[in-house]
This record gives structure tokens, C-alpha cells and sequence, in this order.
């Protein structure tokens, strides 16, 4: 998977989860390569995903419709997507939008990992 927006990726086999670490500014100009973030997961049957955002520092509307539809979307296929080490920028903007009693969110990859569990 080559993904712009992707400074990671592991894979944790033992759980079925795959973390993704998210770098850049989720703008209108990142629209298509985070949809595909997703896309290209669920196509290799990947629905139990970690989204690490610690290098996220915007996000713009858009990209929250995409989160929110690919979480239902994964959830429709027993999985997830869990998000961890959100900037206080990008945990504001979630917050602010009440995502944050819809969504879990941890400080920690291994937080995140856990809780699939």
C-alpha cells in the first residue's frame, strides 16, 4: 500500500488489527488519498483499523464525513476504527462536533489495541 498520508503501518496479526500512523494536513488537497486509506484496507479484509494521528495537525469537515461513514462501514463488518494520539488541534475540532462519545479514542497505540480485546 503506498498512501501519502501513511508514515506506518503495522500489522498486529494475533488481533486482526492494522495501525496506520497519519501524517499532513487533512485538506481538500489529501481528499482522495484518505479515502483510499480506508478503501484499500477494507478491500484486503482489513476492518479492524488504528488510526494514529499524532502528526495530524488539520482536518477539515470533509474528512469527518469520510471517518464517520468508513467506521460504520467497518462496524457493518464486525470491525472498527479506533483512533489514538490525536494532536489537541484535531481533538478539539472532534470534540467540538461531539465525536468523541461516538468514537474511541486513546492516548496511546497500545491503548487502542487493547480495547479491541
Amino acid at each position: 500500500m503506498t498512501n501519502s498520508l501513511v508514515t506506518r503501518r503495522f500489522e498486529h496479526s494475533d488481533k486482526g488489527v492494522v495501525v496506520l500512523h497519519v501524517k499532513g494536513r487533512l485538506d481538500m488537497s489529501t481528499l482522495e488519498d484518505f479515502k483510499n486509506l480506508f478503501s484499500s484496507e477494507f478491500q484486503t479484509g482489513n476492518y479492524k483499523l488504528v488510526l494514529n494521528m499524532a502528526e495530524v495537525n488539520f482536518i477539515v469537515s470533509t474528512h469527518l464525513g469520510v471517518i464517520m461513514s468508513n467506521y460504520k462501514n467497518a462496524q457493518a463488518q464486525e470491525g472498527d476504527v479506533k483512533f489514538s494520539a490525536l494532536t489537541e488541534e484535531v481533538f478539539g475540532i472532534f470534540d467540538l462536533l461531539q465525536l468523541t462519545s461516538i468514537l474511541n479514542i486513546f492516548k496511546t497505540d497500545d491503548e487502542a489495541l487493547a480495547d479491541f480485546e
